[in-house]
């Protein structure tokens, strides 16, 4: 991986921003103000409202994923961005380190992937939420990306990505936020 790259453009942006007067500031800048911060691991002081600060700014231009060091945060925006999840951006992200581009939910895919592959060990993905915060969503979309990036694509890949739909049909209950709400955890292998 070469995760230095993305933080030394930063530093250099932040650099170049000093050196400039208050008004001629970088379109850069202007851009951050809007839209936040990829990794809040870069915020100044990390803190209740700087969080929930940087979280609005990017959810309120639909960037719903933002990292928090190695912690993915999706925010749900009850809504569906097929461009986020098209065949050419699973594409974008493959060999890619979770630093090199926007985070999405296909960087954690890839760097599981490419750590249980490289290292030959287990990985462990969690995903949380509240009723209705996109769990089954997400993990639909890992599995896209699983079955996506492997080398042969099997029957079995395909039969445990159309089982997802069947096995929520059990345990499952209707709440106030979804009408699919799982009253279990899932595993899968």
């Amino acid at each position: 991986f070469q995760a230095g790259g993305r933080q030394q453009a930063r530093a250099e942006r932040a650099a170049d921003a000093m050196s400039w007067g208050a008004n001629d500031a970088p379109q850069w800048q202007n851009k951050l103000k809007q839209e936040g911060l990829d990794d809040m691991t870069l915020i100044a002081k990390v803190d209740i409202p700087n969080i929930l600060d940087n979280l609005y700014r990017r959810f309120s231009v639909n960037i719903i994923y933002t990292n928090i060091g190695d912690v993915l945060i999706s925010m749900n925006p009850f809504q569906y961005f097929p461009e986020l999840y098209e065949d050419s951006v699973i594409q974008q992200y493959v060999g890619k380190s979770r630093l090199e581009l926007p985070p999405h939910i296909y960087a954690i895919a890839e760097q599981a992937y490419r750590s249980m592959m490289v290292d030959k060990e287990n990985q462990c993905i969690i995903i949380s939420g509240e009723s209705g915060a996109g769990k089954s969503e997400t993990t639909k979309l890992l599995l896209q990306y699983l079955s996506s990036v492997t080398a042969t694509h099997s029957v079995v890949e395909q039969k445990i990505l159309e089982s997802s739909p069947l096995l929520e049909a059990f345990g499952n209950c209707k709440t106030v936020n979804n009408n699919n709400s799982s009253r279990f955890g899932k595993f899968t292998k």
